[in-house]
């Protein structure tokens, strides 16, 4: 499985904000991998349920996607101020574990 995390917008352009950061289930250690699998099967229960309306857009609010390749493609999408919990953990998951 490999995923990469795109994050768009912002109150200011910072170097190096739009390059993704990509995470390849290889180059993790056996027990990271699950946890990584894990939190994808999450984010992916996690957006197929039903939920509340999106919010409103924030001015200078953030954009991200985690497309996830491999077995079945997942495309998730998610924008500040409205992040949902497994949505979050998996972002903050491929930013400790990937590289830029």
């Amino acid at each position: 499985m490999h995923a990469e995390l795109t994050t768009d917008g912002g109150f200011a352009a910072f170097p190096g904000l739009a390059r993704p950061v990509i995470l390849d289930e290889g180059d993790l250690s056996a027990q990271d991998g699950a946890e990584f699998a894990r939190l994808v099967a999450a984010a992916r229960d996690e957006a197929s349920a039903p939920g509340p309306r999106a919010a409103k857009p924030v001015p200078d609010g953030r954009t991200y996607r985690i497309n996830i390749d491999g077995g079945d493609a997942l495309r998730l999408k998610a924008a500040d101020p409205a992040i949902p919990p497994a949505f979050a953990a998996l972002m903050d998951f491929v930013k400790r574990h990937g590289h830029r």
